[in-house]
């Protein structure tokens, strides 16, 4: 469902290269890197679960991810706003809390589809309900994958107002 959005994540995401004098700064984005990062990777574990075909795996155990991913993202949300703005600058702040927000609202949307996850057949009513969650879903992931874009062009502007090179890397 969300693999688009973190194979965005993990491929387009820039973070600061050595700076020199200016750990400051790169304390500051890796720390707002690490706690977005922290978010995304505990989704991307608790889709793969979801995805898995096994028998292990239990919709309570799900739910049970999803309950702990949920938790995550709102601490990793409530630590990059304790970091506060840089220098004036709260940009890099603003749009990774408005990711994780919408990372949030996923979820928590994400959740509210439980009901229907082992169920064979549901009632028109029930469909109607849960096919509008789907929507909401799709319409929450679009906005979440744009957000990713908003995030790394303000993490581009953000280093150049404060005179820094950026590395593209990506993870495996």
């Amino acid at each position: 469902m969300k693999k688009s959005v973190f194979v965005m994540w993990l491929l387009g995401i820039l973070i600061l290269s050595g700076c020199g004098g200016q750990s400051n700064l790169k304390k500051y984005n890796d720390s707002i890197y690490d706690l977005v990062k922290e978010c995304t990777d505990s989704t991307q574990t608790l889709f793969e679960k979801y995805e898995e075909v096994n028998s292990d795996i239990t919709v309570d155990s799900i739910k049970q991810i999803l309950e702990e991913d949920i938790s995550i993202c709102q601490n990793s949300e409530a630590e990059i706003k304790e970091l506060g703005d840089y220098d004036g600058d709260n940009s890099l702040i603003d749009a990774a809390t408005k990711l994780l927000s919408l990372e949030i609202s996923y979820l928590e949307k994400f959740w509210s589809t439980s009901n229907y996850w082992n169920t064979d057949t549901i009632t028109d009513e029930d469909r109607v309900q849960y096919n509008g969650a789907v929507n909401e879903l799709n319409e929450l992931e679009d906005a979440l994958n744009a957000q990713f874009l908003v995030l790394q062009q303000v993490q581009e502007g953000f280093a150049a107002k404060h005179g820094l090179n950026l590395d593209t890397q990506v993870e495996e």
